[in-house]
């Protein structure tokens, strides 16, 4: 395993990370036992940053997680989330965040966490949003920039208090604007940024008549920030892999997505031998990316991304092919 400096935290976290909704059983059918055993090795392979929520599994996640590491607590990096999930919540918003993270510490087993970040989209103006892939529940409301700043105050606190070390905010399908301020004003130490081969907006300008959510170019800011960037959705839900995992609508975008991911296939390999692998590195392959956190939920599905921390990076001409594909939209797909 790599490891890489996660921004301005200087925390040393592993470029291939665990990611919690799998293990929250988000992406299918699974035994917490098995979870827990994914952690295990997880750490044998020596993975040390950890992302979970409370909003994974309904904090099944968390209590997985919390048990695979209990007796190697010091030795990783847990960055968890707070989400405030009710209008009374966002009315009183420093006591249901402590609340949460209070409930956040039992489920795990521990007295403070490494990163808190803000779990919500963040706009212009609040809102709600209902996401099309993800784990549930997938309503969620959608914060200003206002409300990002009071809940950095309150984690400012929290830090004080010695019950986490930084604070991070959520990037994905946000405003770009607002993110950009945001990663500006220094009030944040890391960010989620979603980046895959299917979207590279968060790095590049989407192309024309772009069917997914543009993510601004929110790496650029990051890394003139000295952000540490986590990145997700490396595999898109699941549609960057050789099968789905699970049923799925015919006509939702993880579908969409999954149908596009056929032309990768052509660029296999004897050492990148499955489209994972592939999505996995291309990832790994952009240095404003510190850690990838797959969200993977068996042990093999795990071996199969942490290898790809000790493969050569991609061609550069497949990394070119790929970026080139992105910019076309994939129109070769029906």
């Amino acid at each position: 395993m790599k490891y890489r400096r996660l921004g301005k935290t200087n925390l040393e976290v592993s470029e291939v990370g665990l990611g919690g909704a799998g293990i929250g059983h988000a992406w299918g059918a699974i035994t917490d036992e098995e979870c827990v055993r994914t952690v295990e090795r997880a750490l044998e392979l020596g993975v040390n940053f950890f992302d979970t929520s409370p909003v994974y599994g309904n904090g099944q996640s968390e209590i997985n997680l919390g048990k695979g590491i209990v007796s190697h607590r010091n030795d990783v990096v847990i960055a968890s989330k707070v989400r405030l999930r009710t209008a009374d919540h966002l009315s009183n918003m420093r006591s249901a965040i402590r609340e949460s993270l209070d409930n956040s510490f039992e489920r795990l087993g521990t007295d403070y966490v490494d990163i808190l970040q803000i779990h919500h989209q963040i706009g212009m103006d609040r809102g709600e949003y209902m996401s099309a892939v993800g784990p549930p529940p997938r309503y969620a409301y959608r914060l200003d920039e206002n409300d990002a700043v009071e809940i950095s105050e309150v984690l400012d606190e929290l830090i004080a208090e010695g019950k986490l070390r930084y604070k991070g905010i959520t990037a994905w399908d946000g405003d770009g604007a607002v993110i950009q301020n945001l990663l500006d004003s220094g009030r944040f130490d890391t960010a989620q940024i979603l980046y895959n081969v299917l979207n590279q907006t968060s790095l590049v300008t989407p192309p024309e008549e772009f069917a997914d959510i543009d993510q601004g170019q929110t790496l650029k800011a990051a890394h003139e920030n000295d952000i540490g960037v986590i990145g997700i959705r490396s595999h898109a839900a699941g549609a960057l892999c050789e099968s789905l995992d699970r049923d799925v609508d015919p006509e939702s975008e993880v579908m969409r997505d999954f149908q596009k991911s056929s032309l990768i296939k052509g660029y296999r390999d004897d050492v990148f031998a499955t489209i994972s692998q592939i999505a996995t590195r291309f990832c790994l392959d952009n240095s404003g990316i510190h850690t990838v956190i797959p969200g993977v939920k068996t042990i093999q599905e795990l071996e199969e991304v942490v290898l790809c921390s000790e493969m050569p990076s991609l061609p550069d001409d497949v990394i070119a092919s790929l970026k080139t594909l992105h910019q076309s939209n994939f129109r070769t797909v029906s």
